[in-house]
């Protein structure tokens, strides 16, 4: 069930919890659980639905107090730096904090690694953590950041947080989301590693560059299913484009 069809049926629902005892289904006689889990679904697409949901009936507005939702609940209606103060902000995503919301550990692993130099190997940890719970953003950076490094094991490290997100198709989407959320953070000098080694040590003789043409351009994740080329290159072209993110040269 989409999250649409969802609010369609909790909006269902309340309408007929108001035609009164002899409704054929009352929220009330559903278990807690489900409605948690209906809650959290609906939040994990957008805070916007998580409002509205609310406004339902009391029984989903005290779903949404649930740990579980707030473990849930998509934060892409907020930026990565609130430079404006909201209280009523910072007070939800400092319980989304609290509560170990994924997307929560994956922003404040961001904002260490970046916006700290002396943050960077607690924020790599948070954004593992955050990785390691399923979250495809977290993954993406931890595994470009590992193939930024001179580290050979690092390297490797990344190489298979990539793999997981080539073959699930979504490094190009990953990419963009990320891009959209660094709108806010100011780029400082040397705050990503710059390894000059590619990964492909056969640039001259290697199928990926020479099958490729002109600019490797990666419009969507449908693009990047040719595994017949060169894997090294394609992270290599990737490792371009991430520094780019941060105007490393």
């Amino acid at each position: 069930m989409t999250y649409s069809r969802l609010l369609k049926w909790a909006r269902t629902k309340r309408r007929s919890t108001r035609k009164g005892p002899n409704s054929t289904v009352s929220l009330k006689s559903l278990p807690k659980d489900l409605l948690v889990k209906v809650v959290a679904t609906v939040a994990s697409h957008s805070f916007t639905n998580l409002l509205a949901i609310k406004q339902c009936c009391k029984e989903f507005l005290d779903a949404t107090e649930d740990r579980y939702v707030l473990q849930s609940v998509s934060l892409d209606a907020f930026p990565l730096i609130q430079w404006l103060p909201n209280n009523k902000a910072s007070f939800f995503l400092n319980r989304c904090r609290e509560n170990e919301n994924v997307e929560s550990l994956y922003r404040e692993g961001l904002r260490k690694y970046f916006g700290n130099a002396n943050g960077k190997i607690d924020g790599l940890c948070i954004m593992n953590k955050a990785a390691q719970k399923g979250h495809n953003e977290a993954k993406y950076v931890c595994g470009m950041i590992s193939l930024c490094s001179g580290d050979d094991e690092l390297r490797k490290q990344g190489l298979e947080y990539m793999r997981f997100l080539r073959k699930s198709k979504c490094v190009v989407r990953c990419r963009k989301k990320v891009k959209q959320l660094l709108v806010s953070l100011w780029k400082k000098p040397r705050m990503l590693n710059h390894n000059l080694s590619p990964l492909c040590k056969f640039k001259s003789t290697c199928k990926g560059w020479r099958v490729k043409t002109g600019r490797w351009v990666l419009l969507d994740d449908d693009d990047d299913d040719d595994l017949g080329l060169c894997e090294h290159c394609r992270w290599d072209h990737e490792l371009k484009l991430f520094y780019h993110l941060f105007n490393v040269h």
